[in-house]
């Protein structure tokens, strides 16, 4: 496990409010119970070789290394600006309690639950105004349902059929966000409507770092 925590992305990709840590420790305990041993803050091709593992006599192995590292929006401004975080990164550092500075206005881009969860966990963090941009309608929202409508009830706003085009920042510092409304088209290879760029409905939402 490259964490220093066992347990994964269950660990420290899902805020505590919805996989309370004792619920995760007695899974966790359970599986130790077994006799099986958990290595920690060791990762596969820094620590260890595949090589290595095989002459230690390993007669199986197998790989179950999960998925942290969160989506790139490929638009200006987002490696060179304070205050841009993927959601993977962000939600890792909220689950070991780093000390995160987030402002009192965020802005949060996507539609999944992991989007939704850092909205959440930004409200928590003492956020003031949170927003989630989205560029297709609330009916094609991958994030649960439920979990969308907890964080409108918890303050957390959704701006739908809209997508960012570049990222502001002041002092090296992100200061906001320029936006594009779409139009839904066709469906896609996902089989939800296809996004479609409005031309000339570009506008900022600011943020505060």
């Amino acid at each position: 496990e490259s964490q220093e925590i066992p347990g994964g992305m269950l660990a420290v990709g899902i805020p505590e409010y919805r996989l309370p840590k004792q619920v995760l420790k007695k899974e966790i305990d359970a599986i130790q119970a077994y006799g099986i041993e958990f290595q920690l803050g060791k990762e596969l091709g820094k620590d260890f070789t595949l090589d290595q593992l095989k002459a230690l006599g390993y007669k199986a192995i197998f790989l179950a290394i999960g998925t942290h590292r969160g989506l790139k929006l490929k638009v200006p401004g987002e490696n060179e600006l304070d205050g841009v975080w993927d959601c993977i990164d962000f939600l890792r550092r909220v689950n070991l309690a780093e000390k995160i500075s987030i402002g009192k206005r965020v802005v949060v881009i996507g539609g999944g639950n992991a989007a939704v969860d850092s909205a959440r966990s930004a409200i928590r963090l003492g956020a003031e105004e949170v927003t989630i941009v989205y560029r297709r309608s609330r009916k094609e929202m991958p994030a649960n349902s439920w979990e969308v409508e907890e964080a409108e009830l918890e303050g957390v706003k959704i701006l739908f059929l809209s997508a960012p085009v570049r990222i502001l920042g002041k002092d090296g510092k992100v200061a906001g966000i320029e936006c594009l409304k779409m139009k839904l088209g066709e469906p896609d290879a996902s089989g939800r409507s296809r996004p479609i760029p409005m031309e000339g409905s570009n506008f900022v939402i600011e943020t505060e770092l």
